[in-house]
């Protein structure tokens, strides 16, 4: 069921974007080249890109539940506009999993129960615009760009015991982000750089706070490094860096060894297995992505 519904919406995404923005005003001459998982280039895009991502995650942490073990499926879908700005649509299409109900004085407190539904658990269905700053880049040598955006929670995760609903999580709440990305090729292309550094702001949210308590508003400074190794032919060996910190009661650091694997000029395949480094954070995840550049 929900492969049909991401499906469809994907199809009538495209649809509508290339009615909107001609195909011909993002032509590249070249190859586009691969890009790590969880960090983008500051340089924009060649062509429309979509990224469907698959991820299991081993205790990722929530507010109201322990143990948080399952998956989750996203899309991802970039527009670039030209060479100086590009809009990125992010949608969480489904989580899945079970973990222990923490909520003291609640009759489910400690049960185990499923959790489902058709979102993300921190990711909202967001609209973030890119843009470069072409003067600088002149001046340094090195890509940089800006980006903003906001994003809404578009459904609830239902957390069940025998099928009976017990609470719903992230049913309401909305975010905005700003940030900064860069990227630049290093000993003659071999290898790329790449940092992004972004600053999510919660409000009006329910159940997914990093943090214990019951504040519906909280900030999440999410800073991510990678290393691409361009020299293995269809094969680029990347590490990726993670840190997330509330700035109150959780910092969490993760590495993230990662292949990626170019079939053709317009199709990649992206394996990771991010892990942690410190007490918060998920456990360790195995992550999925394919690429497709139209």
């Amino acid at each position: 069921m929900s492969k049909l519904q991401s499906t469809g919406l994907t199809g009538l995404l495209v649809s509508t974007l290339s009615l909107l923005f001609p195909i011909h005003a993002v032509a590249g001459g070249h190859k586009a080249m691969a890009e790590p998982l969880f960090t983008r280039y500051a340089r924009m895009y060649d062509a429309p890109t979509l990224d469907f991502r698959t991820e299991f995650f081993k205790d990722k942490p929530m507010e109201e539940m322990t143990d948080f073990d399952g998956y989750t499926l996203t899309l991802d879908f970039t527009w670039p506009f030209n060479d100086r700005s590009q809009l990125q649509l992010l949608l969480p299409a489904y989580t899945n999993g079970d973990g222990k109900y923490d909520k003291p004085g609640h009759s489910a407190d400690g049960l185990s129960l499923d959790v489902e539904g058709y979102n993300g658990v921190r990711d909202f269905f967001s609209i973030i615009y890119e843009r470069r700053f072409s003067w600088l880049e002149q001046q340094t040598g090195v890509h940089v760009a800006w980006l903003a955006g906001v994003g809404r929670s578009m459904d609830p995760l239902d957390a069940t015991y025998h099928g009976d609903v017990v609470d719903r999580f992230n049913h309401r709440g909305n975010n905005a982000q700003v940030g900064l990305k860069f990227d630049n090729d290093i000993n003659d292309a071999d290898m790329t750089l790449l940092g992004n550094l972004r600053l999510i702001a919660y409000w009006d949210t329910d159940d997914i706070n990093t943090s214990p308590g019951e504040s519906t508003t909280f900030q999440i400074l999410a800073a991510s490094g990678a290393i691409m190794f361009n020299q293995y032919g269809g094969f680029t060996p990347v590490l990726e860096a993670i840190l997330e910190t509330d700035f109150t009661d959780y910092t969490a650091f993760s590495l993230a060894p990662e292949i990626i694997y170019t079939l053709t000029d317009s199709f990649d395949v992206k394996i990771a297995v991010p892990f942690r480094l410190t007490s918060d954070g998920q456990k360790v995840a195995a992550d999925l992505e394919l690429t497709y550049r139209f």
